[in-house]
């Protein structure tokens, strides 16, 4: 447009001067023209495009049917291979054979156990870990008790529970001895495996004499070098050799031992096969390894006092397993030993762990003694296997473990 102004008029002349448009064709031409146009002959495409999404989504669902399926194959297979990689790593370096908590652990068969069993035997493993083995726990199998040298130079009782079929291949039909049992095993025991340092077997020979042991000391042993190392090697005959009145020590010329730490020659060690009068405390491993183990092998003189000593620290190395603030008595009566607590204790209102040791080691304690407890004033009548209504049963040692071999 340019700036000039244009006057309606001039307008309304310019569209009269433009020429009339005529079409002189006939109608029936005009629709022959139409009807040759391949535009208009042609499939429309949105008929053609309205079939496409419900193609779309049948092509998904065959897609799906065929991917789903080799999806669930392939976790399965996944899985079966975990599990067998993790099998083969298991038996690399270990030969596993059964422990307290794996003939107890697993819920079908805690359950079965339950079921069978007498209430006042501990059941149920899976519910709360226990620290100690009971005569339910070795039907068919053999018990090997062992002492193991601790972090804190000491020696810790541990017990494992080999099932017959590794006693018939080891031993024949015959029930070995503690002895038998510590020359077949002691050396093929992975100590580090569990958790402690390697000190078995014996260094020097071991032999038997009617109900005595004797072991015959290499010069340089070790064992004496001092006092705690002395400690540790008494105290792990004394954890390991059951069945047996005492231990002889003598030298490799057949003349009684002498120990340096002694400054004189050695007398026989009595064996007193777990009847010790020793009270249990809560020791723990350097890695963490919570284990019921007495005070560096303390004994006592009564019961009573074995047990009220276990509401207190004796040193830094043992916890205590009974809270301070827990009082009981204990009340003989017709030769049944029964420990009442002042109030009602409510062991739910107690950390399932810390609870269960306390109870196991009181046991363990009385056990010590060559006593049954029985329990009362406690709230519970049932509790993670143990019927605390009536005595509960004598244990038979304390920590069981994995029977892991080199």
């Amino acid at each position: 447009m340019t700036d000039k102004k244009w006057a309606d008029s001039k307008i309304k002349n310019l569209l009269e001067s433009m020429p009339d448009i005529q079409d002189s064709r006939s109608k029936s031409d005009i629709l022959t023209r139409l009807k040759q146009d391949e535009r208009l002959t042609a499939p429309s495409r949105k008929n053609r495009n309205k079939w496409m999404p419900a193609l779309i989504a049948i092509a998904a669902l065959l897609f799906l049917s065929l991917l789903i399926p080799s999806m669930l194959r392939g976790n399965e297979g996944a899985m079966k291979e975990v599990v067998s990689e993790e099998s083969s790593a298991g038996k690399m370096k270990m030969k596993m054979g059964t422990s307290v908590d794996d003939t107890g652990m697993e819920n079908s068969a805690a359950m079965n156990e339950a079921e069978q069993a007498p209430a006042n035997f501990p059941v149920a493993r899976s519910m709360v870990t226990h620290s100690a083995v009971y005569p339910q726990d070795i039907e068919g199998s053999t018990v090997f008790h062992l002492g193991l040298a601790g972090s804190a130079a000491e020696s810790v009782p541990v017990i494992f529970v080999i099932p017959t079929s590794q006693i018939a291949e080891d031993f024949g039909v015959a029930e070995p001895t503690s002895f038998e049992l510590y020359n077949m095993y002691a050396s093929r025991i992975d100590e580090e495996a569990l958790g402690f340092a390697e000190y078995h077997p014996y260094k020097g020979k071991l032999s038997v004499e009617g109900e005595t042991l004797i072991h015959t000391l290499p010069k340089g042993h070790g064992y004496d070098v001092a006092s705690g190392a002395l400690a540790v090697y008494s105290n792990s005959l004394q954890d390991t050799f059951f069945g047996f009145k005492q231990i002889r020590f003598e030298n490799e010329d057949g003349r009684t031992h002498e120990f340096d730490q002694a400054g004189e020659p050695s007398k026989p060690m009595e064996l007193k096969s777990g009847n010790n009068a020793y009270n249990y405390y809560l020791f723990e491993q350097e890695q963490g390894m919570e284990l019921l183990s007495s005070n560096f092998s303390k004994s006592y003189d009564s019961l009573d006092e074995a047990l009220q000593d276990m509401k207190m620290k004796p040193n830094d190395v043992y916890s205590p397993l009974i809270p301070n603030d827990i009082y009981f008595e204990i009340v003989e009566d017709k030769g049944l030993t029964t420990v009442k607590f002042e109030r009602h204790l409510d062991l739910d209102g107690m950390e399932p762990k810390k609870a269960m040791q306390m109870i196991e080691g009181m046991l363990l304690t009385g056990a010590s003694f060559g006593t049954q407890l029985q329990f009362e004033n406690i709230v519970q009548e049932q509790w993670n296997g143990f019927d605390f209504t009536q005595p509960l049963p004598i244990p038979i040692g304390p920590n069981p473990m994995p029977f892991i071999l080199k």
